[in-house]
């Protein structure tokens, strides 16, 4: 199995006020890099379709040592990290021009049927995701539990905006109502070293969601999405903080 790669130009709608591409700019590279890879590996969105089954993103966990910016040309890298019989494994690197890593990324994705909305076993296809050997950029995401409720909540509604081709929240849409969360004093000030993700449901069009973020140390914070009608936890966010660099 061979790695994928793209070639990538920052443009100023990838990026903040201090040029720095997003951190959702960044998620939506690799989520368009996965599912164009899948699509040459013959699991592509259409491919899937015609079995009834889709494609989604279950965990990830990434490392962030730099963010380029504003004009930089950058390299994604992509493959197969191989299967454990539930999860698909996909890790990411990205590379600036002159060659010095920016991000690295494990993520593991799951094939539900879309009626029923059933688990896809993965044991019998594990040629067909095979692991690079030799090659591990970072950890396998982790499960994250739920601590309970650490704050008043405050719902808003799904918007179009944010849904995607599946008709669900959109899974960069998650990441941004828990940055968004922090605030612009903090996040003047603090960048993220590493995030991790746990997506556990599917919002939906007429959901309200409100973000409930609890302090676990001086850098890290855990963030939970909470879907208003049933106070159900859709999604778990692990953050870690570091001073903005300039």
């Amino acid at each position: 199995m061979k790695k994928f790669t793209q070639h990538l130009s920052i443009g100023a709608y990838h990026t903040n006020q201090y040029t720095q591409v997003s951190v959702s700019s960044l998620f939506n590279f690799m989520i368009e890099a996965a599912w164009l890879h899948a699509q040459v590996m013959e699991w592509g969105y259409e491919d899937l379709k015609t079995n009834n089954m889709f494609w989604v993103l279950s965990r990830v966990y990434i490392e962030f040592e730099n963010y380029p910016k504003w004009q930089d040309e950058i390299e994604l890298e992509t493959w197969s990290a191989g299967t454990d019989g539930m999860y698909a494994y996909r890790e990411f690197i990205l590379k600036d021009q002159a060659g010095e890593v920016i991000l690295r990324a494990n993520t593991a994705w799951l094939i539900l049927d879309v009626e029923s909305k059933r688990i896809f076993r993965l044991r019998e296809l594990k040629d067909t995701f095979p692991r690079l050997e030799g090659v591990q950029v970072c950890r396998q995401p982790k499960r994250i539990k739920p601590e309970g409720r650490a704050e008043e909540l405050f719902f808003q509604p799904v918007r179009f905006s944010e849904l995607d081709i599946n008709r669900h929240f959109n899974s960069v849409k998650y990441i941004e109502r828990v940055l968004d969360h922090f605030g612009i004093d903090y996040l003047n000030e603090h960048e993220l070293e590493s995030l991790e993700v746990n997506y556990l449901k599917e919002g939906l069009a007429g959901d309200c969601l409100a973000v409930n973020t609890k302090l676990l140390n001086e850098q890290a914070f855990l963030s939970t999405i909470v879907r208003e009608s049933d106070d159900v936890d859709l999604c778990c966010v692990k953050t870690k903080w570091r001073a903005r660099k300039r």
